[in-house]
């Protein structure tokens, strides 16, 4: 191909390129998520100790990562988690896992937890708590920030509950959640979220080629001990029931002792 014609299919590439950016960022949705890269082994995040006692849905190495455009200003990703799997319905403390891959190694950010709704998360917080991550290693190298979240009522309310973190991508940009894509681990669902979209999509039910093999992230949680302990709990009509119940039982003792 003579030069010149090179050079204009250069062009035209690179400009093809920055079109489908501009359009990703101007219509939102998946089309706006990134990842650093992806490895196909993982390294082990630094703090991977600290946050070993709660409840472990990764296999403790990241591979990748999710973040978003810098023109989203509200960037949202939560990991899927069962009550029954803590020891109690009260979050102590949540371990996220960061990676980035500029310059900039600091990060305000909040740790968010959402009840259920239908199968996914409601689109408010149920409680968050905000939270700052400093020297957040450069990919493909991250690092778990345990964020304390005891002195407020961070509590599992539905069966299944959503924990995970909102930041602005346009003031911290280029961060990543961390991502476990290894072979082998059981998959849990992840659901993201950004300012220019309605509602919440799940990670499994995305084509965006950055989830493809998505097994975890790393997000973690640690129940506290003795409080809010896990005890059934009922539905509306379970109360009714256990209400006429009482009375029943009630009754029936009222009248033996008026025999």
């Amino acid at each position: 191909m003579p030069m010149k014609h090179s050079l204009i299919w250069r062009m035209s590439v690179g400009g093809f390129s920055i079109l489908i950016f501009v359009l990703a960022t101007a219509w939102g949705g998946s089309a706006a998520v990134l990842a650093p890269e992806t490895v196909i082994d993982g390294n082990p995040p630094a703090g991977a100790d600290a946050c070993s006692q709660g409840v472990v849905l990764d296999d403790g190495t990241l591979e990748t990562g999710y973040g978003w455009v810098p023109s989203a200003v509200d960037g949202r990703f939560v990991q899927r988690f069962e009550r029954a799997d803590f020891i109690s319905r009260r979050i102590e403390n949540v371990c996220i896992c960061w990676t980035r891959n500029r310059t900039d190694d600091e990060i305000a950010f909040q740790v968010q937890l959402y009840r259920d709704r239908g199968g996914r998360p409601t689109f408010e917080p149920e409680a968050a708590v905000e939270a700052v991550a400093t020297m957040v290693p450069d990919f493909p190298d991250g690092a778990f920030y345990t964020v304390d979240v005891s002195g407020i009522d961070m509590r599992a309310v539905t069966d299944v509950f959503y924990l995970g973190v909102q930041w602005d991508p346009s003031e911290d940009q280029f961060f990543y959640v961390c991502a476990d894509h290894s072979d082998g681990m059981p998959v849990v669902d992840g659901w993201f979220i950004d300012d220019r979209a309605s509602e919440w999509t799940s990670v499994l039910d995305t084509i965006d080629p950055i989830f493809q093999n998505h097994h975890a992230m790393l997000i973690r949680g640690t129940a506290m001990q003795g409080d809010y302990p896990l005890v059934p709990t009922l539905s509306e009509w379970g109360i009714v029931i256990l209400v006429v119940v009482i009375a029943a039982f009630g009754a029936l003792l009222l009248r033996r002792r008026d025999d």
